[in-house]
């Protein structure tokens, strides 16, 4: 098999159910994953949107250092940075840290849920922005697997 991310919650391409929003909610969804790379040290997670207005991407949640053996994050995953088993949680695009979901003031949106396969730990604290996780994974990311999920007020 390939290195695939799945969520018991939605599937590729499909809309996510009004809870894991910000006004139903903000419950973060269960995420897993298959086969990672035979040489993955670590995982990291970063999930986007972009604003179709103004071109502006938004990130909903960042996790790094997550042992790939673990094969799933469960859903309503708590907002600390720092988790039992070592993995790290960030700072999202909103201030928090941990999953924010949508919001219902945008009527259309497309979240990416972007699984790395990485080399080695990332060398940094908890609460680190997308940013300094996307810059601490450059030339260690042995693949990446991609989720999409949609999300529109009802």
């Amino acid at each position: 098999m390939a290195f695939r991310i799945v969520s018991s919650a939605f599937k590729d391409g499909d809309y996510l159910p009004p809870w894991y929003s910000r006004t139903g909610g903000d419950s973060s969804p269960p995420v897993g994953w298959t086969d990672p790379p035979r040489k993955t040290v670590s995982l990291a997670l970063i999930v986007t949107c972009v604003d179709d207005k103004t071109g502006q991407e938004y990130c909903h949640w960042v996790m790094y250092n997550i042992p790939p053996k673990s094969k799933t994050i469960y859903g309503k995953h708590p907002h600390g940075s720092v988790s039992h088993d070592g993995t790290l949680q960030g700072v999202n695009s909103f201030g928090g840290i941990g999953w924010d979901g949508p919001a219902d003031d945008i009527p259309e949106q497309e979240l990416f849920f972007r699984l790395y396969a990485l080399d080695s730990r990332l060398v940094l604290p908890g609460g680190a922005s997308h940013h300094d996780v996307q810059d601490a994974m450059e030339g260690h990311v042995l693949q990446m697997a991609q989720l999409l999920g949609r999300y529109t007020p009802h």
